[in-house]
Order: structure tokens, then C-alpha cells, then sequence
């Protein structure tokens, strides 16, 4: 594929590979801009009915215009190859930002508000993203949150593809969208937007702590995880959150839709509220303070060391987990997720 052209895309460099595609940088030869294009799984647009689908969501996907959600440019067909076009992006997604350790407090909730804001303005619109997860958020080196994939993961979950497929690395560690998938997705229930909420909830949990808040070395154990399991409270990890963190991610994790956040604007509302307390701590009393991006910085070594080692000597009584998020490459990253790209819902 690369070197070769699709329409006026000229495929200049592989950036990954996932369940739903492969992922190439692309030269617009018409525009001369760099873009993206995702090449779709043939197994995905096999089904006519599922790729009219895909197209129907994509174009719902395509007219969200929020600065935090990857601008989608356009589907396209050229010999059989299905695939999209979509904004190029510099920068690390979440789960190579994070890499095991925990942001520092306002990276975190800037992160976690940009992503709760655009979710608010998708749900507004009727679009549901359904695979919220680190690797499908990226951000700039100015603390940029940018949401990918949106309509994709309803392809997937609707082409029969193998769901046992967790991709464990070589320390059994899961990562993908189980483990940040609500109950109801975990148990093949009716999804709504209130898993947008709880996903966007292990999220935030993940970048405050470096680990994942429901852990397993299978599917079936995260699952059970998620479906059973009460998360360790965040002051277990670390020592400066505002006890309102705490009370959003209860809200956000709730098992069921009913306990959660009714709305993703009404989490956003919080996030915003309790980063503006942080903010005032600092002397920043403007409330559009929050809105303004932070760049994405790791808590303190020495206050993280005490507290994941405290916490690594109660859980193992040693000094290895396999609790942590797979460490990622620190290289720059330009596209999508290439990893965990196939959602386990």
C-alpha cells in the first residue's frame, strides 16, 4: 500500500493496524494537506447492510464541528478498498501519554473535561461514540484532547467479529475496550449514551491513578470486574484530588445507567467546577480558565513512587503487577490507536 495512490491519496507511511483497519498518513494531491485514511477491515464492509449503516453514523459522525472530536473528512471507495479521510493529528493518545503513571491533577481533569464537553455536544446531536477509550483520544503537545473514531465501533459491533480477541500483550495484560466498557455493554445490554459516561469515567480514573479501575488478565475477568468489582478510591493512589473527583467518578462508574450521570453535560458541569477549585488553588480565578488547555504533565515521581509502591505491596506483597496499562512507545503518534482498535462490546 504504500507509495500507492487511492483517488488523490498518495500513502506515504504506515501508522497502524487494528480490528476495524489500518491506518496510513496520506498526502492530499489536490489540496496539499497531510490527512489521514483509515482503510476499513474487508470483513466489516462485507454485509451491504452494515456498510450503509457505517455510512449513515459516519455522516452524523462527519457533521459534529467541536475542536476536540477529529475532524472526519469523507468516505470513499476505490477498487473495492473502502476507507475515510480524516484530520492528522501530532501528538500521543492517552494510553502512551499516561504509560503507567498518573497526570499531574489538572492535566488530567483539562483532559477529562475537552473529552466530556465533546461527548455532551455528540450526545446533543444523537451521536453516541460507544468505544471511549485512552486510545482514542489523542492529544496535542499543548494538552490538545482530540476523540477519534466516532461511528465506527457500532460497524464493528454489528459485523460478528471474534469478541475473544483481547489482544493481551506478553504480561497477559487486556487492554482494549473491555476494559473500559460499561456493564450493560459487557453483558450485551441496551446501550445508550450513559456509556459514553461510564467510559469516560475509567478514563479519568486511569489518568489519575496510571492503572485501569477494573483489572483482569482475561475478557471474562475484566468483565466480571466491571460487572462486580468496586474500584479502589483514587486517595488509595495519590494524595492532592479534591474529594469531588472522588464523588464524580461514583457518579460517572455507577453499575447501573439509572445511578450514573443522566447527561454527559451534567459531568462535564462537575469537571469543570472542581478544575476551576484546582485553578483557584493556583490563583487562576477566571472560570474560562478551565477551558484553556493544560499541557499534559505526570504527577510528581516522588509523591506517585510512595503510593504505587504502598499500593503494589498490599495488593501482590511483591514488586511486579500486571495491573498497570501496557507501556507504550514515547515516539509520536499521528493518527489513531493502532493496538486496541477492536471494540469488545
Amino acid at each position: 500500500m504504500l507509495g500507492s495512490t487511492l483517488l488523490n491519496y498518495r500513502i506515504i507511511e504506515k501508522l497502524g493496524t487494528g480490528g476495524q483497519g489500518t491506518v496510513y498518513k496520506a498526502q492530499d494531491t489536490r489540496l496539499g494537506r497531510t490527512l489521514v485514511v483509515k482503510v476499513l477491515s474487508p470483513e466489516l464492509t462485507a454485509r451491504e447492510v452494515n456498510l450503509k449503516r457505517f455510512e449513515r453514523e459516519a455522516q452524523l459522525a462527519s457533521s459534529l464541528d467541536h475542536p476536540n472530536i477529529c475532524i472526519i473528512y469523507g468516505l470513499h471507495e476505490a477498487g473495492g478498498i473502502h476507507f475515510i479521510t480524516m484530520q492528522h493529528i501530532e501528538g500521543k493518545n492517552v494510553r502512551q501519554l499516561v504509560n503507567g503513571r498518573p497526570l499531574e491533577l489538572r492535566s488530567a481533569l483539562s483532559l477529562a473535561l475537552q473529552v466530556a464537553d465533546a461527548l455532551a455536544a455528540a450526545h446533543a446531536r444523537g451521536v453516541i461514540h460507544r468505544d471511549i477509550k485512552a486510545g482514542n483520544v489523542m492529544v496535542t503537545e499543548n494538552g490538545m484532547a482530540k476523540i477519534l473514531d466516532f461511528g465506527l465501533a457500532k460497524l464493528t459491533d454489528e459485523s460478528g467479529a471474534d469478541k475473544s480477541d483481547m489482544h493481551l500483550t506478553e504480561l497477559g495484560i487486556p487492554y482494549g475496550t473491555a476494559t473500559y466498557a460499561a456493564p450493560e455493554q459487557a453483558t450485551g445490554g441496551r446501550v445508550d449514551h450513559r456509556a459514553d459516561i461510564f467510559s469516560t469515567g475509567v478514563l479519568l480514573y486511569e489518568m489519575l491513578t496510571g492503572i485501569w479501575p477494573f483489572q483482569g488478565k482475561t475478557s471474562v475477568e475484566v468483565r466480571y470486574a466491571v460487572l462486580h468489582d468496586t474500584p479502589r478510591p483514587v486517595s488509595d493512589y495519590r494524595q492532592d484530588a479534591p474529594p469531588r473527583v472522588q464523588q464524580i467518578l461514583d457518579r460517572a462508574l455507577a453499575k447501573k445507567p439509572a445511578d450514573r450521570y443522566q447527561r454527559m453535560a451534567e459531568m462535564r458541569d462537575d469537571l469543570r467546577a472542581v478544575l476551576h477549585e484546582v485553578n483557584a488553588v493556583r490563583g487562576q480565578t477566571s472560570i474560562e480558565d478551565t477551558f484553556t488547555p493544560v499541557a499534559p504533565r505526570h504527577q510528581q515521581a516522588t509523591t506517585f513512587g510512595r503510593t504505587f509502591k504502598r499500593w503494589l505491596r498490599n495488593i501482590t506483597g511483591t514488586g511486579e503487577t500486571s495491573s498497570v496499562p501496557p507501556a507504550a512507545s514515547t515516539s509520536s503518534v499521528r493518527a489513531s490507536n493502532p493496538v486496541d482498535d477492536t471494540p469488545q462490546t
